[in-house]
């Protein structure tokens, strides 16, 4: 399976509303998750990567990892990036992270949780770390029940070791397959196999996130977590950004109102949809925009600009998304 990188916009409109625009292509014989490799080269680029929790735990790209961490009290320090596009094929989702300090060398270490995450309209994965060393895999079904799939199990980590997680989904079979390796050394197996309730499905193409949780103030010191590389997608590179890309949002904050542009495609048809958590998409704005030309703007600069849809008896959402599409022709 060939990934497609999603270009993701992040931006600040005013104190009272931020929103995240993503948009992907969907064609009507194939669709393929929207993945990225991520090595932490250059400076995080706000447009595509959305840092949660309290702002100075974030302290950015330097030596080509991204460094983080978490105090006690807060709700958790958290990189996450929309994937977006559909399940069609397998893929794998892989991060490679260097935690120091977090074991302490004694239980219960930092007294933190460090977390691979993946969530999809089936329901969310997370394999879990914690400080004593040891580590879980955990489904939940969002027409099921929830639960660990690999219990508790002491991986042998200690601080400085270069942890790498690897989850690789079989498409045609609906099973994964979890791997770790430490210090670049053989994989180890994890876990294999089928879901909660057995079926798996689509745990991926919403979003994935990485965070940092100090659950308990035994001792003082924070968890430092440095992620050197995050993979999502086939297990070769995934290939570069896909034609449709949005170009602009003009955001209107007196009037509260939107209005899009994109590159488009003579003689097809787009939608644009919204979420207020990254995970129900089931809203749109309009599901039958027409190519313009290479460039579409909705609503067109004739029409009065769409009013936010997420704005609620003048109440505005701290954060609102947006995915423009293509819809296949009938």
């Amino acid at each position: 399976m060939k990934a497609i990188v999603k270009q993701t916009v992040f931006r600040q409109i005013s104190p009272a509303l931020i929103f995240l625009a993503t948009f992907s292509l969907n064609e009507k014989s194939e669709g393929e998750i929207e993945g990225f490799n991520e090595s932490f080269s250059e400076p995080l680029d706000l447009f595509i990567w959305r840092q949660q929790g309290e702002f100075d735990s974030h302290q950015g790209v330097t030596d080509g990892s991204y460094i983080f961490t978490d105090q006690f009290g807060a709700p958790g320090t958290k990189l996450t990036r929309s994937t977006g596009g559909f399940l069609s094929g397998s893929f794998r989702h892989e991060v490679e992270v260097l935690l120091d300090p977090f074991r302490l060398d004694s239980n219960p270490g930092t007294g933190s949780d460090f977390k691979m995450k993946m969530f999809g309209p089936d329901g969310f994965m997370e394999i879990v770390l914690n400080s004593f060393g040891n580590m879980r895999l955990f489904h939940n079904d969002f027409s099921g029940g929830g639960g660990n799939l690999q219990p508790q199990t002491n991986i042998g980590i200690a601080d400085g070791d270069v942890l790498k997680l690897v989850i690789d989904y079989d498409f045609d079979a609906d099973e994964i397959e979890a791997t770790y390796s430490l210090n670049g050394g053989d994989s180890v197996p994890f876990y294999a196999g089928s879901g909660i309730d057995g079926r798996i499905g689509d745990v991926v193409t919403n979003f994935v996130e990485v965070e940092l949780f100090k659950f308990n103030d035994q001792n003082a010191s924070a968890p430092v977590a440095a992620i050197n590389e995050w993979n999502v997608g086939g297990e070769t590179s995934p290939a570069g950004p896909s034609a449709l890309a949005l170009t602009n949002i003009d955001y209107d904050p007196v009037a509260d109102t939107f209005r899009f542009s994109w590159n488009s495609e003579p003689g097809k048809v787009y939608g644009i949809f919204w979420s207020l958590d990254l995970i129900n998409w089931d809203a749109d704005l309009a599901d039958n925009v027409f190519a313009e030309g290479t460039t579409t703007t909705y609503p067109p600069l004739f029409i009065s600009a769409e009013p936010n849809p997420g704005t609620s008896q003048g109440v505005r959402p701290e954060a609102i998304f947006f995915r423009v599409e293509e819809i296949p022709l009938p």
